[in-house]
């Protein structure tokens, strides 16, 4: 082998070895990126939360409406009015006990022309029937007597019709029949009139029906402190 061959054979093994090299050198660097991408940590998802849940609005109670009859043009009563309940029933007529009440202190829904009020103090709810229903008096009759007499002692007509049921509506159909004192004021008109007298507000309600009626009065006061605190000698007492 001449000098000039052998020099071309070892040109020839260096650059076949450095190819060789090279191709090793990046197969590796494609094995560790492949190796790296396999190895590498996933984001978790992001996760959807749901809306917290809101509690349900607890309901409101019916605003009470305000009075819209002017006491200040009612005068001042001077009749004689006698105990309360003040008025007496019919002749032939008595209470009906098991549809009767009367309290110390009540409420009493009242429809004073525009709204329904709420009027709080001394209570009688009386329902009158005959005592021989041959002699029973006409609902005209009824109706007539008491209106008079209502004005004889310096009472004040202030409305004499059926409770409309938006009224009702403004305040509840449950909270006012709890209230209304039996008078329904739906089928037959109500009746109302007001008096003052020495400080007093009285309130006189009428209802009608064709074989008995229904008075109402109630008497405007503040509700008198009863509950109290119980006392030493008093707890000795109970566990005697």
């Amino acid at each position: 082998m001449t000098r000039i061959s052998r020099h071309l054979f070892v040109a020839l093994a260096l650059a076949s070895g450095l190819s060789a090299c090279g191709s090793k050198d990046k197969a590796a660097e494609q094995t560790a990126e492949t190796s790296a991408a396999t190895t590498a940590p996933v984001a978790p998802a992001p996760t959807e939360t749901a809306p917290a849940a809101s509690s349900p609005a607890a309901p409101t109670a019916p605003a009470e409406p305000t009075a819209t009859f002017d006491m200040s043009t009612v005068p001042e009563s001077t009749a004689d009015l006698g105990p309360f309940p003040y008025l007496a029933s019919l002749p032939n007529y008595e209470v009906n006990t098991s549809n009767s009440s009367s309290f110390d202190f009540e409420r009493s829904y009242i429809y004073d022309g525009k709204n329904i009020i709420a009027v709080e103090g001394k209570v009688s709810r009386r329902l009158f029937q005959p005592k021989d229903r041959d002699k029973k008096s006409s609902a005209l009759m009824v109706q007539r007597n008491y209106e008079e007499l209502f004005k004889q002692i310096g009472a004040v007509k202030v409305s004499d019709t059926q409770v409309p049921r938006e009224a009702v509506e403004k305040i509840g159909s449950d909270n006012y029949y709890k209230y209304n004192g039996g008078i329904s004021g739906g089928n037959e008109p109500a009746y109302t009139y007001v008096l003052r007298q020495k400080g007093k507000e009285i309130w006189l309600q009428l209802e009608v029906s064709t074989d008995q009626y229904r008075l109402n009065v109630t008497e405007r006061a503040a509700m008198a402190q009863q509950a109290t605190l119980l006392k030493a000698d008093e707890l000795k007492k109970t566990r005697r």
